[in-house]
């Protein structure tokens, strides 16, 4: 399964497997990207996660497929070079999930590639899995990121669900409405 974008068929989601899973890490954690997310100088109060930190949060289940209601993580392909990293976490109930986006170099910003697989993302489970609402929660110091997601289509929220744990203390939850969107 290959997820490719209408507009933009440069751009494909491919599963992402256990052998993607430390590319996926250094990509995060060791990049020149790394300190707009995490870890000095400006965000002191998140660290960097460690390999071991990493594994506990993105589990097998995000890499196997084995059971995509628990989360599943995705390369992101610009014309079959792997560019980045996007996942979703728990499927909810209600038809919500949060979505998790990294890019594997600053060379790969600013050409809508990110927005482009956060589109594609939120189609596909949409799609397959009926979820209407998504949800993405940057540090308002990334404001990179926090434009991003508005081009996707996500709006700062006050709504924070029962389920949501923030990573940073300025996290700003922003979520996509698919029936709200469809109304305008």
């Amino acid at each position: 399964m290959t997820l490719s974008g209408r507009t933009e068929s440069r751009i494909r989601l491919r599963p992402a497997t256990l052998d993607d899973r430390r590319m996926i890490y250094d990509w995060m954690a060791h990049s020149d990207l790394t300190e707009q997310m995490m870890g000095p100088p400006e965000f002191i109060d998140h660290p960097v996660p460690t390999w071991e930190d990493f594994i506990a949060d993105y589990k097998d289940v995000h890499f196997t497929g084995e059971d995509p209601s628990q989360g599943r993580s995705f390369i992101i392909e610009l014309d079959g070079l792997p560019v980045g990293h996007i996942n979703h976490g728990v499927l909810q109930a209600d038809g919500t999930t949060e979505l998790d986006i990294w890019l594997a170099a600053r060379q790969y910003t600013g050409h809508g590639y990110g927005t482009t697989a956060i589109h594609l993302l939120c189609e596909y489970l949409s799609g397959y899995f009926g979820c209407t609402r998504f949800l993405m929660a940057p540090s308002l110091r990334n404001t990179a990121a926090v434009r991003s997601y508005m081009k996707a289509g996500f709006v700062p929220s006050e709504e924070i669900p029962e389920w949501f744990l923030p990573d940073y203390p300025d996290t700003l939850v922003m979520i996509r409405d698919e029936k709200q969107r469809s109304k305008t």
